[in-house]
């Protein structure tokens, strides 16, 4: 394990999983913040607890907040796996840096595009982060 710690290729690639993962984390206090001001409570018990009616739908800036979540899923989850594969395949410092530093802030910028409705930079982050991914892919294969 040391050995891997001394790696800079995985050195980059472990700095930018903790970075997305913090950010994960942060998306999630988001969502609550948003649930709390805006009182937008699906079950009884938060609705009750936290004060506000429950309703069947969520209130639109938490739906907002959700898909921000959800897309977290579906993409940095990605990175996590095909990093990891690409870097203890044998990744060049050079290449991993640059996919791993490039992935990550295409996603904090998305992040913040999507937070404040920012299109086209939204789809242009998620866009250049889909080519990280499959770049490295790409490079594990061949």
């Amino acid at each position: 394990m040391d050995e891997l710690m001394q790696n800079p290729a995985f050195q980059s690639y472990a700095t930018c999983s903790a970075l997305l993962a913090i950010k994960m984390l942060l998306t999630g206090n988001y969502t609550t913040m948003q649930r709390m001001r805006n009182k937008g409570f699906v079950n009884k018990e938060d609705a009750k607890s936290f004060g506000g009616a429950p309703s069947e739908q969520e209130h639109p800036a938490v739906a907002h907040a959700l898909r921000i979540q959800r897309n977290d899923l579906e993409n940095i989850p990605l990175f996590f796996a095909i990093g990891l594969i690409y870097v203890l395949n044998g990744a060049s410092p050079t290449g991993a840096w640059w996919y791993s530093w490039t992935f990550t802030i295409a996603r904090l910028v998305h992040w913040i595009a999507y937070m404040n409705h920012l299109q086209p930079w939204r789809a242009i982050c998620y866009f250049v982060g889909y080519l990280c991914i499959l770049g490295m892919a790409v490079q594990i294969i061949f």
